[in-house]
């Protein structure tokens, strides 16, 4: 229940953040989405079991068959896992939290990415440019939390998207959920992404899924990038001191 809290608390936070913008889809989509994340992370707080990951990507549906229909949108919950062998929880950590340098680690995803503000260790507020599902601008908050010597958990939570050029509306929303385990042999990945679409964009994105418009092509992808990049033989840069509060009003996108 400590872990439940905490995640709420999270959220707390990332809704009352002055460098997240505002919201656009409709009242009761954002009160729906809301009532559906608040549900999956009860689901995913509960999960007591080891991530069972294999050498390649695997995906399944987080919670039952794809899209959830809400009031004028839709929610895809996509799970994916991978097991990576040879490199220990720690260096894979500190890779993802490079967020600096996120478009060398995740090409096919990232363009570009930008560390905006810091709370304490754990805690992180940044900004990226995805590739897919959509290119668009996203703002996300994320706390990582380490349980033992040997497991690590992250959630990311976005604020508003913003789609760059035309307006589809397949993104309004990206959260992620992430559990790592360190068997000695390597480190078993487990992650789940929440995602909101409008309902036109949802047919676009149906329309449009053999061209890569698609979540769990994106996880997928994710993964496989995660792997190359903790596997080569690079050094990752830890976090910069000095960076505003996450919360503080202090941190913007230029």
């Amino acid at each position: 229940m400590a872990g439940i809290r905490s995640w709420a608390a999270l959220a707390a936070l990332a809704g009352s953040a002055p460098w997240l913008p505002a919201q656009r889809l409709k009242p009761e989509s954002l009160q729906e989405f809301a009532a559906y994340v608040q549900s999956a992370e009860v689901r995913i707080a509960a999960r007591r079991d080891s991530p069972h990951a294999g050498p390649s990507v695997r995906t399944a549906p987080g919670n039952g068959a794809n899209p959830h229909r809400i009031a004028g949108a839709m929610v895809y919950d996509w799970i994916g896992t991978i097991f990576i062998p040879g490199v220990p929880v720690d260096r894979l950590v500190r890779m993802l939290q490079d967020y600096d340098h996120r478009s060398e680690y995740f090409p096919d995803v990232v363009a570009s990415a930008r560390l905006l503000c810091r709370s304490g260790a754990g805690s992180f507020g940044f900004t990226m440019r995805l590739k897919e599902p959509v290119v668009a601008d996203v703002d996300s908050q994320v706390e990582w939390e380490r349980l033992d010597e040997h497991r690590w958990r992250c959630r990311s939570i976005s604020g508003d998207v913003r789609e760059i050029g035309t307006h589809h509306g397949y993104l309004y929303r990206l959260n992620s959920y992430w559990r790592f385990l360190d068997d000695g042999r390597g480190v078993a990945v487990e992650g789940e992404t929440v995602t909101l679409s409008d309902e036109f964009g949802a047919v676009m994105r149906t329309l449009g899924s053999l061209a890569g418009v698609n979540p769990e092509k994106s996880l997928k992808r994710t993964l496989n990038s995660m792997r190359e990049a903790v596997l080569s033989r690079r050094e990752f840069a830890p976090p910069p001191e000095g960076l505003p509060e996450c919360g503080g009003g202090a941190a913007s996108r230029p």
